[in-house]
Parts: C-alpha cells; sequence; structure tokens
C-alpha cells in the first residue's frame, strides 16, 4: 500500500466537530455531523475520547487479564466476546449516550445491540481478511446503504498508529453496493490512528481489515455492534439472569434482545396503526 502511505487519516478530522462535554445542543450537532459522514461521506466518523485515557488503561488492562477466554481468529489475532457481562463499566460503555444518540438517528430508536467485544492484535499478527460487517456479509450485492442495518464502533483503548496496527478503511465505500475488492481496497485505502478512548463510528457496508501489529506490545480495541431491529443477530447475546437484569438500566435492557416480539410488534403499530 506504498501508493497510500502519505495519506494522513488526520486529514478528515479537519471537517469533525470536537467536543470535551454534552448536552442538548452540542449532542444533536454531533449527529447532524454524523449522519452525512456515515449515509452519504466517508462511511466513518470519529468521537474524540469518549473515556479519558486513564478509563481506557484500565478496560485495555482487564482484557489483557481475560486473554485466556479469548477465540483466536488467525494467529495473533485474539477476539474476547460477551463483555456485556463484564460488570457495570461495559454496561455503561454499550449505554454511552454519545453513541446511542448517533444509534438511534442511524437505525431507530429500538436499535439492538448485536454484539459486544474485545479485538487484540498481538505482536507480529498478520493482517485479517478484507470484509463489510454482519448482515451485509451474508446480502447478494446491491446492498442499501440507507436505510443502514449496522453500524460498528472501534472504540480505541489505547492509541492507534501505522506501527501497532490502526485498522484499515476504504472512506465512501459504503456506497459501492458491491462486493469488497482487493485491488481497489489497496489504492484507496488509510490507516486509522487516534488516541486512547477515542472511537471510530462506521457503517457496517464500510470495506475495512485489521492491520499488522509491528509493535512489541498487544494492541487492544473495543468491537460494538448496533443493528436495526428486523436484522437477527449473527450470535446469541443471553440468556441473561434475574441478577444481570437487575442491575441492567432501562437504556441497557432497550438494548439487549429481550422482549423482542414485543418490540417487533411496537414497531408495527408505529408505521402502521
Amino acid at each position: 500500500m506504498d501508493n497510500v502511505e502519505n495519506y494522513k487519516i488526520l486529514a478528515y478530522r479537519s471537517s469533525w466537530t470536537k467536543y470535551s462535554a454534552i448536552n442538548d445542543t452540542q449532542g444533536m450537532s454531533e449527529v447532524n455531523s454524523a449522519i452525512p459522514q456515515l449515509i452519504d461521506g466517508q462511511g466513518f466518523t470519529v468521537l474524540d475520547r469518549l473515556v479519558s485515557k486513564d478509563k481506557a488503561n484500565d478496560i485495555r488492562e482487564y482484557v489483557l487479564a481475560h486473554l485466556g477466554d479469548a477465540q483466536e481468529n488467525t494467529p495473533g489475532d485474539l477476539n474476547l466476546t460477551d463483555l456485556i457481562r463484564g460488570g457495570e463499566t461495559f454496561r455503561d460503555l454499550v449505554t454511552h449516550p454519545r453513541l446511542l444518540a448517533i444509534a438511534h438517528q442511524l437505525l431507530g430508536p429500538d436499535c439492538k445491540l448485536a454484539a459486544m467485544g474485545a479485538k487484540v492484535l498481538m505482536p507480529g499478527c498478520g493482517e485479517g481478511a478484507l470484509h463489510v460487517d454482519y448482515p451485509y456479509w451474508a446480502m447478494d450485492p446491491g446492498m442499501p446503504v440507507t436505510p443502514a442495518l449496522m453500524m460498528q464502533v472501534i472504540w480505541m483503548m489505547e492509541p492507534f498508529s501505522k506501527k501497532n496496527g490502526g485498522t484499515w478503511i476504504a472512506p465512501g465505500s459504503q456506497k459501492y453496493q458491491s462486493k469488497v475488492d482487493e485491488r481497489r481496497f489497496a489504492r484507496e485505502a488509510v490507516q486509522i490512528e487516534g488516541l486512547a478512548g477515542d472511537a471510530v463510528i462506521s457503517h457496517g457496508l464500510l470495506w475495512h481489515r485489521t492491520a499488522v501489529n509491528h509493535s512489541t506490545k498487544p494492541r487492544v480495541a473495543l468491537l460494538i455492534n448496533y443493528s436495526q431491529l428486523s436484522i437477527r443477530p449473527m450470535r446469541e447475546l443471553g440468556p441473561f439472569s434475574e441478577e444481570f437484569l437487575a442491575e441492567a438500566s432501562d437504556q441497557l435492557k432497550a438494548l439487549l434482545p429481550i422482549n423482542y416480539g414485543r418490540s417487533l410488534r411496537d414497531r408495527l403499530k408505529r408505521h402502521y396503526s
């Protein structure tokens, strides 16, 4: 990818509005800026400092301490799944107001949590396969950009760089409505760089792949997927214990795939009553 070596992901940051606090005006401005980017623009946007550097480091240490439970996709590429059961910290992450504001606008107020886990790239791991996210890879070409069916969050638990395996993405590729193409991706892809606590929000159709970690330390990110209510989850979330549900906030319960039939009936009533 020599032809994109000098292509700086930070060039796009000049058009992103940065926020240090959340209030109604700022929150709506962020949403109104993000949605056009996800649908008609680059297919992704960056939310700065969703959590502090110290909080990100605590989460990173938790993930690394539980790698014994991780699944290895390819040598050095590890997935730690079902983090929603990891305690209050992780429950709060999936209901972060800045994430939900965008997810609700993009996918609907009744969108669901489709997945939550951690991606760990060990030093020397190989490059991952080029792909789009579920459900798009299970569909034939011509998949709809709008309405969006899936939104992914790549949440950096440490600074992302070209050296430690910042994710490769092809800006605008959500609009191609075709199968992924290695040659086109090689021409257009850029590598994500950011700070601990930053998160990349992307349309599920955006072409992307994991990168090689050339550093000497594991690179940790959290992956969160939100989906349209009508999309069947790729993996089962649950069942959830009574204790877990008793501790869950109303926002989290609304995201979980529970009372699914009632949610569908509510949508039917809202659209056809």
